[in-house]
C-alpha cells in the first residue's frame, strides 16, 4: 500500500509507486500548505495525520479516467483546520475509509464528481471529546454519478459533534444516486447536529437521507448483557462495531481502532 505521514503540515515520510504523482506547496502569505495528489493508476493509499499543534493544511485528490482507488485516512492530535478536495474523472471509483481521534477539528470536504459513471463510497468515523465540526458538500457535475456519504460519530466527554452534509445535482444532470447515512452515538448530555440536505434539482435522480442521534437501543444492550457481559463491556463491543462498519482496511488497522476505544473505556 502506498503511505503518506504528515506531521502538522510537513510530509515526515512517505511512500509511494508511480501510480500517485504528489506536491506539497505551502502559501506563505496565508499560512496555509496544500498537498496536491494525482491518482494514475488503480491503487491503495493511505495518509497519516498527525496534528502535534494547531495546523490549517489543503488536501487535493484527482482521480483520473477508468481509476479505481482505495482510501484509508487517520487523523490524530490537538487541533486543526482541514479541507481536503476530490475530483473524480469519467468512470473512476473511490473508497474512503476514515478515521479521526483528535481533540478538536473543523473539516470542510468538497467532493467533486466531474464525469459520467464516477463514482464515490466516502465513510467516516470519529470519537468526538471536544468539539468537532464537519461540513461534507458533494457535487454530482456530471450524469450518471453516484455518491455515498456515511458520516458516522461516537460523542463523549465535553464532545459537540456536528454533520453539516450536501448533496447537490443541477438541472439536466440525469440518473444520479445521491445517498447519505449521518449517525452520531451521544453518549453525553451535550448537544449534536446533524444538518442533512439534497438540493436536487433533476427528476430523473435517486436521491435520500437519513439522519440519526442518539444512545445503543436497549434491545442491543440487553441481548449481550443476557450472555453475561457487563454493561461497559457491552457499550465497548457496540462502539467498536459501530466504529469499524463499512470500513474497507486491514485487521490490524480494525485491531488499532478497537483499541482506541479500550483507550477510552478502560
Amino acid at each position: 500500500m502506498n503511505k503518506i505521514i504528515l506531521e502538522n503540515d510537513k510530509i515526515k515520510k512517505e511512500e509511494l509507486d508511480e501510480s500517485i504523482k504528489y506536491d506539497l506547496f505551502t502559501n506563505d502569505t496565508f499560512g496555509i500548505s496544500s498537498l496536491t495528489l494525482e491518482i494514475t493508476k488503480d491503487t491503495s493509499l493511505e495518509i497519516d495525520y498527525d496534528f502535534k499543534e494547531m495546523t490549517k493544511i489543503e488536501t487535493i485528490i484527482v482521480v483520473n479516467k477508468n481509476v479505481n482507488l482505495q482510501l484509508f485516512e487517520k487523523i490524530t492530535g490537538t487541533n486543526a483546520k482541514k479541507r481536503t478536495k476530490y475530483y473524480l474523472k469519467e468512470n473512476s471509483k473511490v473508497k474512503i475509509s476514515k478515521f479521526n481521534n483528535i481533540e478538536e477539528i473543523k473539516e470542510y470536504t468538497i467532493i467533486n464528481l466531474d464525469e459520467k459513471h464516477a463514482v464515490i463510497e466516502y465513510n467516516l468515523k470519529t470519537i468526538s471529546e471536544h468539539d468537532e465540526n464537519y461540513d461534507i458538500l458533494t457535487y454530482h457535475n456530471a450524469s450518471e454519478t453516484i455518491s455515498k456519504i456515511n458520516p458516522n460519530g461516537v460523542n463523549i466527554k465535553d464532545g459537540k459533534l456536528k454533520f453539516n452534509v450536501s448533496s447537490f445535482v443541477p438541472k439536466k444532470i440525469v440518473k444520479c444516486d445521491a445517498s447519505q447515512n449521518n449517525k452520531i452515538i451521544n453518549l453525553t448530555n451535550n448537544e449534536c447536529i446533524i444538518n442533512p440536505n439534497l438540493y436536487i434539482d433533476e427528476y430523473d435522480v435517486t436521491a435520500n437521507h437519513s439522519a440519526w442521534i442518539g444512545t445503543f437501543k436497549s434491545d442491543e444492550l440487553f441481548y449481550l448483557m443476557s450472555r453475561g457481559i457487563s454493561k461497559t463491556d457491552a457499550i465497548k463491543l457496540l462502539i467498536k462495531g459501530f466504529l469499524t462498519n463499512k470500513m474497507d482496511i486491514a485487521e490490524e488497522e480494525k485491531e488499532l481502532i478497537k483499541n482506541t476505544v479500550d483507550n477510552y473505556w478502560r
